[in-house]
């Protein structure tokens, strides 16, 4: 679903009137996104085409004045819908061979948020994650129950054949969360964060990804991030909150925070337990992505430099 699409269908469906006016307030925009930790020698091109063309779509929307918030949706939304991630339709099995996903939404703007938990059924967590932001005063929604409600909000529903992957998987790296990081052009941040968990877990199991201030998090004047990892990791440092609380009251530049986090959770780990990486952006546009797993399939764009996409230190 396009911006603009995504933009109307938030107007027609919410209690109050979308705000529809392109921002105008700046030039500078930086839209940051990642598709997951990777191993030493992989180098998905797949995925790296994939997003390099993603990312010139959304630059043109963003110059557009399109809304963080609503460009961190599409993007996820395309992602999700590829069936080249770890999320939504190319989402891995758990150990008893069904999927469930997870996904999260924050609003940096008025540190509004939606996440869910546990979909078996529902095609896109993201939209999901929003759903819950916008129509509900809650903030997460997990399991049958939930997402019988976000299906009353209008979520689309699939069978479970629509999923790539429905036989369980046993290597506990595996991870391909998606999510993305945006300043807009009106100054405002945003972040979202998509994934299918990996295939050792438990059902039931829930990471970090819908969990705010772990997997996403986003705070206007600050910063807005998503991460990808081991879950657990990420939720006992509460990742993405403490990079921003790192700024707000340590005084640190965004480079600083995020390469002290990310640092600190891998001295925490065993093996490759703590290992994984964050893509963020600040209010003035600097971007951080720093990791500690062998590499992390990412890119980014702004207003002045077209999109770079890469997996280890070299992007381009």
């Amino acid at each position: 679903m396009s911006v603009s699409a995504l933009i109307a269908a938030a107007a027609l469906s919410s209690g109050a009137a979308a705000d529809t006016t392109p921002c105008r307030a700046q030039e500078n925009f930086v839209l940051v996104v990642h598709g997951g930790t990777a191993r030493a020698g992989q180098v998905p091109e797949a995925k790296l085409v994939f997003m390099r063309k993603m990312l010139g779509r959304a630059r043109n929307d963003l110059k557009r004045g399109a809304h963080g918030v609503d460009v961190v949706e599409d993007v996820v939304t395309q992602m999700e819908d590829s069936g080249l991630f770890n999320a939504g339709r190319a989402a891995i099995a758990n150990q008893e061979g069904f999927v469930e996903t997870d996904a999260s939404i924050m609003d940096g703007q008025n540190l509004n948020a939606g996440s869910v938990a546990s979909m078996r059924y529902v095609k896109n967590p993201i939209t999901a994650a929003r759903l819950v932001m916008d129509k509900t005063r809650h903030v997460m929604m997990v399991g049958d129950r939930g997402e019988a409600a976000v299906t009353k909000l209008g979520a689309t529903v699939v069978s479970p054949d629509y999923f790539l992957s429905n036989t369980p998987k046993t290597d506990p790296e595996d991870h391909g969360t998606v999510g993305a990081a945006v300043l807009d052009r009106c100054g405002n941040l945003a972040a979202g964060t998509s994934t299918g968990g990996y295939g050792a877990k438990i059902p039931g199991r829930v990471g970090d990804s819908p969990n705010i201030g772990a997997g996403v998090y986003a705070k206007n004047s600050v910063m807005a991030g998503s991460a990808t990892g081991h879950g657990e990791y990420f939720i006992r440092f509460t990742a993405l909150r403490s990079v921003a609380a790192r700024m707000e009251y340590g005084g640190q530049s965004l480079a600083e925070a995020a390469a002290a986090v990310i640092a600190e959770m891998d001295t925490a780990g065993e093996g490759r337990d703590g290992q994984g990486g964050i893509v963020t952006v600040d209010a003035q546009g600097n971007v951080a992505m720093p990791f500690t797993s062998d590499g992390m399939v990412r890119g980014m764009v702004s207003d002045d430099a077209r999109p770079t996409v890469g997996v280890f230190e070299e992007m381009n």
